[in-house]
């Protein structure tokens, strides 16, 4: 089957890369001011929240492959926002803290990005927006829910 023009634009594939469109665009002018991405804003968050996190749990936490994550972590390090130490037990692993200067980072951040988000929410309305936010959940584990389900078959 063939789709047409306008089932095209509102295939599920196609309205899910405008809402990432309309997402990073409401963040950008939200956090304009200090350069950041969200990207950036999620890898910063995670490192705060769970300080000492190995970079490569970290791109595992915000769905980067290795060298995005070694590419935005590097970023955040030479801005000074956080600093890099060699595992103990492991290494080869990195373990991820945030600086002084990165927390007051984060916190100006985050002021921009609950502006963001609250536009979203309010396009959406209360109800539409926790909606949306379950649906999101819901497919973003759809390859999980799979794999998972192949898992237990395999042992049987």
């Amino acid at each position: 089957m063939i789709y047409t023009a306008d089932e095209m634009a509102n295939t599920h594939g196609i309205l899910l890369r405008r809402c990432q469109q309309v997402a990073l665009a409401l963040f950008t002018e939200e956090a304009t001011k200090f350069d950041f991405s969200p990207t950036q804003y999620s890898a910063l968050s995670f490192i705060h929240n769970e300080p000492g996190i190995q970079q490569n749990a970290l791109g595992e936490r915000i769905a980067l492959d290795r060298s995005s994550v070694t590419k935005c972590v590097e970023g955040l390090e030479r801005r000074g926002l956080i600093r890099r130490e060699v595992d103990k037990k492991d290494k080869r692993a990195r373990r991820l803290f945030v600086t002084p200067k990165g927390k007051a980072m984060l916190e100006n951040v985050s002021e921009a990005a609950t502006r963001a988000r609250q536009r979203i929410k309010q396009a959406l309305g209360d109800a539409g927006f926790a909606s949306f936010l379950e649906s999101l959940k819901a497919f973003s584990g759809i390859l999980r829910d799979e794999k998972r389900s192949q898992s237990e078959t395999d042992r049987s």
